[in-house]
């Protein structure tokens, strides 16, 4: 069919491309305005996103974390400016590197168990630890480190992002509190909490492998006298002195420890036998009998040792403490230096002791204590110049306990303090009594324990005494053992000084017994002095007693102080004291201790006898 002209085509066909040319030429500038659209906003997300890495990279420069960029084999890329700071590495020394070359090859003290100490082995997908990092110096740092990978389409790593922030302040403030509340601050020796650690896992140790253990508590016997007269920095140094000689004393694996005070105990592994103890012991307390030089002067000290094993005499580190404990009782009442070893009977008779203190509280509440009086006769004119007090305890199922036996509980416990006021209380109000029944006085002495001697109230609790009952202070006589003066005599005297203040007569009980000098008592301001029942009972048979009793005698002369003789029983023992001119006794030849109504009994019977203050 031959081809129409252009001009002859059809008007609905000329309609249809310039319909089409129109819509081309739309769709043409649409497309355009697409492309630039998106060709522009490609343009602001690429500026956008060079702005977040911009951000980015200068908070990875100026962060305060050390920020490490390695490849998949740990191989260092990148670091920040904070780990050139830190380190004192430039990017030179370490970039392309092993991020291993980090690691540090020193062992700190107080590194943890367990924590890593190579770079290398921190490079997974997510880790958090503490590693110690080499710097460029000769301090290495501790570190707080995070890591976390980079991973490809395939999910593999091909970079690992490390951050690492310095802990070694904190790390070391850690170290020194672990040590405060590990380590004796002093001595630095294992302190209680360590110790008890140690000894558990010592046990566990002894039932694992079938070994034996010894645990041995020791104390000092004059530290509070060394503290009170040469001060605290003689004590410490007394102590530190102590320590040093104690470690000399064993091997490296035990371990010597202070629970506090002049208490220290040591640990000892794998012994043998009871033989190997006994030469430990024995060279402790000889290494510590060696002088001290403290502030100029030679110090001598002694100490007492608790000794117990394990398994044989318990399992658990509460049984072997109190075990150990119970022994050095044990040897501090053999004398000083000593030491002793459990026994089974120990036990039993702590519980024994147990018992009577917990029924020594209940007697004191339930007021089961009574006194007797036993009087002191003037060989010359017969009279009675004085009346003992002697506390007894009438026990609600086991009758009447005398004081040899629950005095030294009391003592131990505290209780001695309350039972003492009483008994000096007491004393004052009966015999204040007595003097308003009769109408006439008499001295009472009353026995003041160690304790209540140590108290610096002491002088108050005597004045108060005096004021309740109404007591003269010329009829109440303290009696004071003389083993209180002679350990610490400065503060004996000042003691002694504020009693007398009080106005009452002060008497130095079982003299001979103590060992003072007669110079030191001569500066004492005592009026009389008493000679125990242990030297009178020999007497007139000739032996070393005899001869103290003599002296004793002979000394009170000197002093122009009166002298009495106690337990006086026999007609023979009158007779040498009155001849060597102690005329002042007391004992069962005379009157046993009697209670109060027996008492005004004992002086209205006879209404010739007279009684002198």
């Amino acid at each position: 069919m031959a081809l129409m002209a252009l001009g002859t085509l059809p008007a609905w066909l000329t309609l249809t491309a310039t319909v089409t040319a129109v819509v081309v030429t739309m769709v043409l500038i649409a497309a355009t305005a697409v492309l630039s659209f998106r060709l522009a906003r490609s343009r602001r997300e690429q500026n956008e996103r060079e702005t977040t890495l911009t951000k980015f990279s200068s908070a990875v420069m100026n962060s305060g974390a050390m920020i490490l960029i390695t490849d998949s084999q740990g191989r260092i890329e990148f670091v920040n400016d904070r780990f050139c700071q830190l380190t004192a590495f430039s990017r030179d020394d370490v970039l392309g590197h092993s991020v291993a070359t980090l690691s540090a090859t020193v062992n700190l003290s107080g590194t943890e168990t367990g924590v890593l100490t190579n770079f290398l082995d921190c490079l997974q997908p997510h880790w958090k630890g503490e590693l110690l990092c080499r710097t460029n110096g000769s301090t290495p740092l501790w570190t707080a480190v995070t890591t976390s990978s980079v991973l490809d389409d395939d999910g593999q790593p091909v970079n690992y992002i490390v951050s690492a922030v310095d802990i070694t302040e904190l790390k070391l403030a850690h170290e020194r509190m672990e040590q405060l509340a590990l380590f004796d601050s002093l001595t630095n020796l294992a302190n209680r909490r360590l110790f008890q650690d140690r000894l558990e896992q010592a046990l566990q140790s002894v039932a694992r492998r079938q070994t034996q253990i010894a645990l041995l508590f020791l104390d000092l016997d004059q530290f509070k006298q060394v503290n009170d007269s040469l001060g605290h920095d003689a004590g410490d140094m007394l102590l530190l002195t102590v320590a040093d000689r104690l470690k000399s004393c064993v091997r490296t694996q035990d371990t010597v420890a202070r629970l506090g005070g002049d208490e220290f105990t040591i640990l000892l592994h794998d012994v043998s036998d009871t033989k190997d103890l006994t030469m430990i012991a024995e060279n402790m307390l000889a290494s510590l009998k060696a002088p001290i030089r403290l502030k100029g002067q030679e110090v001598l000290i002694s100490t007492s040792i608790g000794i117990t094993t394990a398994p044989a005499d318990g399992e658990t580190p509460d049984t072997l403490m109190k075990n150990a404990d119970l022994a050095l009782y044990r040897a501090k009442d053999k004398g000083r230096d000593q030491y002793d070893f459990y026994t089974e009977s120990l036990n039993n008779r702590a519980e024994q002791l147990m018992t009577l203190e917990r029924e020594l509280r209940h007697g004191l509440r339930r007021e089961e204590f009574f006194l007797l009086f036993q009087p002191q006769v003037d060989l010359n004119t017969g009279d009675i110049t004085a009346m003992e007090a002697l506390i007894r305890w009438q026990h609600p199922e086991r009758g009447e306990i005398l004081p040899d036996e629950f005095i030294p509980v009391a003592e131990d416990t505290g209780l001695i303090m309350p039972l003492g006021n009483w008994v000096l209380q007491q004393a004052c109000m009966q015999i204040k009594l007595l003097h308003q029944l009769l109408g006439r006085g008499v001295r009472v002495a009353v026995n003041i324990s160690a304790r209540q001697f140590r108290d610096p109230g002491l002088e108050n609790v005597i004045d108060f005494a005096l004021r309740t009952s109404g007591l003269e202070p010329r009829f109440l006589e303290i009696d004071i053992h003389e083993g209180m003066l002679s350990d610490e005599p400065e503060v004996a005297r000042d003691q002694l000084a504020r009693i007398r203040r009080t106005g009452v007569t002060i008497t130095i009980d079982d003299f001979g017994t103590g060992f003072s000098s007669l110079r030191q008592l001569r500066s004492l301001p005592i009026d009389m002095l008493k000679i125990g029942q242990t030297f009178v009972k020999e007497i007139p048979e000739d032996g070393p007693n005899t001869d103290i009793a003599t002296t004793i005698i002979g000394i009170a002369q000197q002093m122009e102080k009166q002298v009495v003789a106690e337990g006086v029983e026999t007609e023979q023992q009158e007779y040498f004291l009155r001849m060597h001119g102690c005329s002042l006794v007391q004992g069962y030849r005379y009157a046993s201790p009697m209670s109060f109504d027996e008492l005004y009994r004992y002086f209205s019977d006879d209404s010739e006898r007279e009684l002198k203050a």
